[in-house]
């Protein structure tokens, strides 16, 4: 029996035949080879989607302890646009329950009065994180100046939002939420992401 001897032409017609492409034949569409790519491209082992740059703002800085990040705005701003704004920011007014976490986001606010996560607008008295009524700030770390809160006092009307006081050393003081005759009711803010 005679053996026959393919010849190359025969060999590119029979692997087109089947669909193989050679390489030289490539599509040039970019879909095409971008689909080949993610094919032959091995998964990231340590890709990590949610994590999150500590960036913006006018300061920043991550909590050691917890690993949140506090990003520190100095635009006085009424507690209502505060808590938007870190809406819109992916964030949350800053939490602060520990003596370590105070002084991250004291370190981040200088001199300067900031709002912070916690207010008594849904009850007189009741400082509550984020507005959660499971989350009383009483419940555990506090830093309330001495005589505070007290609802301004005698004189200065409703004081409904914290803010920490970076001129008392990070102290806590309850204030208006909203700009006021007398001017206070707005104050630069933290954010916690």
């Amino acid at each position: 029996m005679r053996r026959m001897r393919a010849c190359p032409a025969i060999w590119f017609v029979l692997l087109l035949g089947c669909g193989a492409q050679l390489e030289e034949n490539a599509p040039t569409d970019a879909r095409a080879a971008d689909a080949r790519t993610q094919i032959d491209a091995p998964a990231a082992a340590d890709a990590s989607p949610d994590v999150r740059l500590c960036a913006g703002g006018d300061a920043r800085a991550t909590d050691p302890s917890t690993g949140s990040c506090f990003v520190y705005f100095s635009a006085p701003t009424s507690y209502p646009d505060a808590e938007a704004a870190c809406a819109a920011f992916g964030a949350k007014l800053a939490v602060i329950k520990s003596a370590q976490t105070n002084a991250v986001v004291r370190s981040l606010v200088g001199q300067t009065d900031a709002f912070v996560g916690a207010d008594d607008r849904d009850v007189e008295g009741t400082y509550r994180w984020l507005g959660d009524v499971n989350d009383p700030v009483s419940a555990g770390y506090t830093n309330w100046r001495s005589g505070e809160p007290n609802n301004g006092g005698s004189s200065s009307g409703n004081e409904d939002c914290m803010i920490i006081e970076g001129d008392e050393d990070g102290t806590w003081d309850d204030r208006p939420c909203t700009l006021q005759a007398s001017g206070s009711g707005v104050y630069a803010y933290v954010c916690q992401f």
